[in-house]
């Protein structure tokens, strides 16, 4: 849309821009951008949100998000003038005061505080898993994520993986992730919100490993994703649901996203898969709660109920991963030992989560270590032969030290 023709509009002029900023009878024309030019016209009924403070003033729009300096503009103070006139004539449309107090609410959600109590509580999750997988390397392994393990029946992995991590830094880059997401994605959904939309975040990750065949997959990555997925969504299906000063130039904002996902494939070991599954599911779940921000109402009663499944869902994964880590039955790892055999193309990272079964003679030449384990797993799972030999090598290591000490 251009500016009508044949009217005088009132002009604020910028510095160094060829565009200034003009508020005709039916909207504004301004730059694109002041550094890098270009105009664009737009209809007071598609602003959804004027701020401005001492150093600038932003104009949220249907169509993006602009910032103006106090510096851009050649006159001193002219960014508050605007900014007071703007509003006045979207106050004089004929749903203009609905307008205005759909920013009003925008203006006490800004300034209120920035508190996201549910991802900043599955932040503090993921420290107090990493803990205690300081303690044991079986809250890994019998919690990460596995499609072949998954299928025999050990579901609570969707859930678990997605709080387990590799290392402290793996930890701190989710946990940041977490924490600046969640604290705009919170805000703006409501912790009622943004409890659906992490849930199905990390389902949707961990379903897309699945889909994938990942035989080893955990983080909180793909939540994070997921969290920018409902970001994303916000900024192009509900953009009067955010305050202007929590969002960037949305193509900035694309720009960034895409950016991670490239520079991620150069790195070994990630799972791409889940970070995409995380973002389509957060952006899908931010489209089942977000229309109720549309006319600034209470959440929907069904928020409730999903929020009660999703929190029931994590005690009952979290309580079947703790007792499997904590009583090992042996039958049970005997089924998952057999099933992981009868599966020969299984990764032989798996083989960490088989029971292995040693036995010791002692004869004249002293003890003698042996393991039927060991060739029946060659024989089925040549994949992983070095893996094999390492672990026989290890064992002679062993016979070798206990000799010595006898």
């Amino acid at each position: 849309m251009t500016a009508p023709a044949g009217e005088t509009p009132r002009v604020f002029r910028l510095r160094g821009a060829a565009v200034p900023i003009e508020l005709h009878a039916a909207g504004m024309r301004h730059p694109r951008s002041v550094r890098f030019g270009g105009a664009r016209f737009t209809p007071f009924e598609e602003v959804t949100h004027v701020a401005a403070g001492r150093g600038a003033m932003r104009v949220g729009t249907r169509g993006g998000s602009f910032l103006f300096r106090s510096s851009d503009f050649a006159e001193r103070g002219a960014h508050l003038a605007l900014a007071a006139e703007l509003r006045a004539r979207i106050g004089s449309l004929p749903r203009g005061a609905e307008q205005l107090a759909r920013m009003q609410r925008l203006d006490a959600l800004a300034a209120g505080r920035l508190a996201s109590p549910v991802t900043a509580g599955l932040a503090l999750l993921c420290v107090g898993v990493f803990g205690l997988q300081l303690l044991s390397p079986l809250y890994e392994s019998d919690g990460a994520f596995s499609a072949l393990l998954v299928g025999f029946g050990e579901t609570w992995r969707l859930v678990t993986a997605n709080f387990l991590h590799a290392s402290p830094a793996h930890l701190a880059l989710n946990g940041a992730g977490l924490a600046v997401l969640g604290a705009f994605a919170e805000r703006s959904l409501g912790s009622r919100g943004i409890g659906p939309v992490l849930a199905l975040a990390g389902l949707g990750a961990m379903g897309a490993s699945w889909a994938a065949g990942y035989q080893h997959a955990l983080g909180a990555s793909g939540l994070v994703s997921g969290l920018a997925g409902a970001l994303l969504w916000l900024e192009f299906r509900a953009p009067d649901a955010v305050p202007v000063g929590w969002r960037l130039p949305r193509w900035t904002f694309v720009g960034l996203v895409a950016l991670d996902s490239v520079a991620l494939l150069a790195v070994p070991g990630i799972a791409h898969a889940a970070h995409a599954g995380g973002l389509a599911a957060g952006a899908l779940g931010a489209a089942a709660v977000g229309p109720r921000l549309q006319a600034g109402g209470r959440p929907r009663p069904g928020l409730r109920a999903l929020n009660a499944l999703a929190v029931a869902a994590l005690l009952l994964a979290g309580t079947a991963w703790l007792h499997s880590v904590a009583t090992a039955d042996a039958e049970a790892l005997a089924r998952r030992g057999e099933a992981l055999l009868e599966e020969g193309s299984a990764d032989p990272e798996l083989l960490n989560l088989l029971p292995l079964r040693l036995t010791m003679e002692k004869g004249a030449d002293g003890i003698r270590i042996s393991s039927d384990d060991l060739a029946q797993w060659r024989e089925r799972m040549p994949s992983a032969g070095p893996v094999l030999q390492k672990w026989e090598d290890e064992l002679a290591a062993i016979l070798s030290d206990y000799r010595s000490i006898e």
